[in-house]
């Protein structure tokens, strides 16, 4: 099981964004975030992208599960929004 959904969460939250505004401004429907954060579908490689690139630019990084360490993410840079 992983935990990506709710690092993906995290980091929405922690950058204040609703759902809707993660979607508009990683491309994607709010549906594709909620089903993202709840864990509902298998999530594209190319739809985590827009997502991590979104967190990128606003200073969070996603850090991917490797072997006995789980999902996590790290603040980048001192961010207005956090």
């Amino acid at each position: 099981m992983t935990t990506q959904h709710l690092i993906v969460k995290a980091a929405r939250t922690a950058l204040g964004l609703s759902r809707k505004e993660l979607a508009e401004l990683a491309g994607l429907s709010d549906r594709t975030i909620y089903n993202i954060e709840t864990a509902q579908d298998y999530v594209l490689l190319d739809t985590m992208m827009k997502v991590r690139s979104v967190f990128r630019d606003r200073g969070i990084e996603l850090v991917e599960a490797e072997g006995s360490r789980g999902w996590g993410m790290f603040f980048t840079k001192d961010s207005g929004s956090i």
